[in-house]
């Protein structure tokens, strides 16, 4: 026998999942008014050099 009934597990299952969306909304949200967005991008100066390639240093899968 268990401690609750079938009624409040499942109760107690939809306040957990409600809870959990909210955090997860909350985590994805959190500091997005920081974000950079598309247009806000800062313009390099005209004399500054482009990368010649990927920054391939750190970590490798070899």
């Amino acid at each position: 026998m268990s401690v609750l009934s079938p009624e409040q597990i499942v109760e107690l299952t939809e306040v957990l999942v409600v809870v959990m969306g909210v955090a997860i909304i909350w985590a994805v949200y959190h500091g997005s008014d920081r974000a950079e967005l598309p247009g806000d991008a800062t313009v390099p100066p005209p004399g500054e050099v482009d990368d010649a390639g990927p920054d391939t240093s750190g970590r490798s899968l070899t």
